[in-house]
């Protein structure tokens, strides 16, 4: 990496950053990406509606890919932002096409193909899963994907077995009982009762669930308006249930979903559910994180082993039901505000340390 490349990265990192698009969104960002590969590299460029990716060309050679996201988040105000620093993992990866293209240009042969994999919507779940084809379509025989993750020393290298993050969605009930007089609420049936069972009932069923972490976080409780004269008929309850593995995950929402059904037909109240931002649990290769640790050793890179998979998810997880993959973090400084936090910013300091990871993964 010489400084040309590392400004000319600063530069695409602050135009990703000053352009944040809502997922599925992410019209601009991508013709700026498009723009800094195809002016900047000679590499083969291909773009659909879901995502754009690069491909580094050698024959008869097993095909990787290395993988960013590029969406950002709603900041409360109306407005968005890059509150999870996508900007900056999309730039740091443009130094990734940056080191295949001196190889070309040297005529240096690294005993691989390399696809460079930007993909939309991860914050939805539903981008990874529509750029999944791009796996089989190359001949994908290894995927690597990262996300910085503050609290852990500038540039850390963060690595796990197995599980890295938690499996996730969001769980949907919708209850139809009738509407009554307040004054006679025995002539109605009110979902409120049903929904403060399953409220309760949450911890214990969490519990239940024993081989890792599995919880239910109240997402929105709704039970008829502010109309003092009458007692509901109709309500809402959302929740985001999330694990460490997917079938607890599963064991969880089948508790829910029977126990309201159940419930509600003893009740007289019908009961839609449905689901929404579903995650798949993100479960890393061993042989592949060992790799990629031995690669940390031999090239000087600090690194560590987390004691326990992250409790947010990332739709990388689709990906590795395809093939083999790693994910891993790269820290973004200790004192660098929480992800998803209104003064949170990707730091620029770190594009240079996340590239180098990628260097080491692209030539090793």
């Amino acid at each position: 990496m010489n400084s040309r490349d590392l400004e000319l990265t600063k530069e695409l990192w602050q135009k990703l950053h000053d352009t944040p698009e809502l997922s599925g969104q992410e019209t601009k960002t991508k013709a700026i990406l498009k723009e800094y590969l195809t002016n900047y590299t000679t590499l083969s460029v291909v773009e659909t509606l879901d995502y754009l990716y690069a491909v580094y060309e050698e024959k008869d050679q097993p095909t990787i890919c290395l993988r960013a996201d590029m969406d950002a988040l709603p900041d409360g105000a109306g407005g968005v932002f890059h509150g999870c620093g996508h900007d900056g993992h999309s730039a740091a990866l443009f130094l990734g096409a940056l080191c295949l293209e001196r190889c070309r240009q040297e005529g240096r042969k690294i005993g691989k193909r390399v696809i460079l994999l930007w993909q939309q919507a991860e914050e939805t779940g539903e981008g990874a899963k529509r750029a999944c084809p791009v796996l089989e379509r190359e001949s994908v025989s290894e995927i690597y994907g990262c996300h910085n993750i503050p609290g852990y020393p500038l540039g850390e290298v963060l690595l796990r077995k197995q599980v890295f993050a938690c499996a996730s969605k969001g769980l949907i009930l919708d209850l139809h009982g009738k509407q009554s007089h307040a004054a006679y609420p025995e002539q109605g049936i009110n979902p409120g009762y049903l929904i403060a069972g399953i409220v309760n009932k949450l911890p214990l069923w969490c519990k239940d669930h024993k081989k890792g972490l599995t919880m239910a976080s109240i997402i929105e409780i709704k039970v008829g308006s502010e109309n003092f004269g009458i007692s509901a008929g109709d309500g809402r309850l959302c929740l985001t249930l999330r694990a460490h593995y997917q079938k607890d995950l599963e064991a969880l929402t089948e508790t829910i979903s029977a126990y309201a059904g159940q419930q509600a037909e003893a009740s007289g109240i019908t009961v839609e559910v449905s689901e929404t931002d579903a995650f798949p649990d993100t479960v890393n290769d061993t042989e592949l994180t060992e790799k990629l640790e031995q690669s940390c050793i031999e090239h000087a890179l600090p690194y560590t082993y987390l004691p326990k998979p992250m409790r947010w998810s990332e739709d990388f997880g689709w990906y590795q039901k395809k093939c083999r993959g790693v994910f891993f973090g790269i820290g973004a400084g200790e004192e660098t505000p929480g992800l998803h936090t209104e003064s949170y910013c990707y730091p620029e300091a770190l594009l240079e340390k996340a590239g180098t990871i990628w260097d080491t993964i692209i030539m090793h």
